[in-house]
């Protein structure tokens, strides 16, 4: 008997087309947080959201054309870690599809967490079909965004009566019978267009210090800000002392609505409103000094020379009450080489005899004003303690750049 040597036929199939996705079961992969009540809807803790991964086959030898089972499937809360430790287990917020409950099959995934509107949640699925024409399994990754939009019937948002930004002029302000510049910032919660009665408003508000917004203390109330009730609780204006601004000053308030009880603190995030206060000079202002003695010196400088300032700024002068807002400090100095100069005083003029503070007078002078401009107040001390006036005031004392 003769044999020949075997033939190998090898088996070839044809690509498979797929078409992968998760399929919603039941629910919605999107929620609504209603403001007036509270809630979300559909609340998935009572109406959970279903999601089943899904692959349909197309199959030219028409093997395994159509929807395909799924072998295996893995859920991830956001994208797949290697280590797995986003891994989704049955718990509180999921429950995972065993087959023993009709209409929650095996692989499939029940959401029962309701997403927060500021926090979208994407849900992965690593999921296998079985190729029965090769005995091998194809694998696919797919996902769902779930989100939650907010639905406000009254639309809420909270004003200030002021710019986001704004400046404090010294020389343009009004002192108070106890010598303050007071000034009010008014918050509005509205409703849509429409102004909430002050009986359903509450308001918050707070100072910017080193980058981070803190409540108003005690200390602040004691010194430079006006506005809380004795019960602790703020109203819609606050009033502020310019005086005591340290270069700039960030207020914000914060608001909520409410019908029976006021809340004790904010409700949200998105109720409230900012403004800056800046202390300044304005940048129109001037100084120059006029000689009102002593023009001509006979030899010996004998006679007294006379100086006075003059500040001006947006084309007029600084009226003569407003002088106490620069420290002006007079120096004078000899035209003889090597001559340093002398302070002569302090004030809005001066005026001494040239020869009696040690100028050679065989050489003229020169006389000039440096003005140091304001800056705020500060309080007075006595080591760390607070110094007060007989009625128990505060005392402040200006400080200047």
């Amino acid at each position: 008997m003769l044999r020949t040597n075997p033939k190998e036929a090898s088996v070839h199939s044809d690509p498979l087309s797929f078409v992968a996705g998760i399929e919603i079961l039941s629910g919605n992969a999107a929620q609504t947080f209603n403001r007036d009540i509270g809630e979300h809807v559909p609340d998935r803790q009572l109406v959970p959201l279903v999601l089943m991964p899904s692959v349909s086959v197309s199959d030219p030898e028409n093997r395994m054309t159509g929807a395909a089972a799924i072998a295996t499937a893995e859920w991830y809360e956001g994208a797949p870690k290697a280590d797995k430790t986003n891994l989704i287990a049955a718990g509180t917020d999921y429950e995972l599809g065993d087959g023993t409950v009709e209409g929650f099959p095996k692989n499939a995934l029940k959401v029962k967490k309701n997403v927060d509107p500021d926090t979208p949640v994407e849900l992965f699925c690593l999921f296998t079909v079985n190729d029965v024409r090769t005995n091998t399994q194809v694998s696919f990754e797919r996902s769902v965004r779930l989100y939650t939009a907010v639905y406000d019937s009254r639309n809420y948002s909270v004003k200030l009566d002021c710019p986001k930004g704004w400046t404090v002029n010294p020389l343009a302000e009004t002192a108070d019978s106890a010598g303050r510049w007071m000034h009010a910032l008014t918050a509005q919660l509205y409703s849509g267009p429409e102004p909430v009665a002050d009986a359903n408003a509450a308001y918050w508000w707070q100072l910017l210090d080193g980058g981070t917004w803190r409540d108003i203390t005690d200390d602040d109330l004691d010194v430079w800000i006006d506005g809380r009730s004795a019960d602790g609780t703020w109203g819609k204006t606050l009033r502020f002392d310019a005086r005591m601004i340290d270069g700039t000053a960030s207020f914000r308030v914060r608001a909520a609505y409410y019908e029976d009880t006021r809340p004790s603190a904010p409700q949200s995030e998105e109720l409230q409103a900012e403004t800056t206060v800046k202390l300044e000079m304005p940048p129109s202002l001037t100084a120059d000094i006029r000689q009102t003695r002593g023009v001509k010196l006979r030899s010996g400088m004998r006679e007294a020379v006379a100086y006075e300032c003059l500040l001006a700024y947006n084309k007029g002068p600084v009226p003569a009450e407003k002088y106490s807002l620069f420290r002006i400090q007079w120096k004078a100095k000899s035209a003889k080489s090597g001559a340093s100069e002398q302070l002569m005083g302090e004030g809005r003029t001066v005026e001494f005899i040239p020869s009696q503070k040690g100028f050679d007078p065989a050489y003229g002078i020169s006389v000039r004003a440096d003005v140091a401009l304001y800056a705020g107040h500060a309080l007075v001390m006595s080591g760390d303690a607070a110094l007060t006036d007989s009625e128990g005031n505060l005392l402040v004392t200006p400080t200047f750049e």
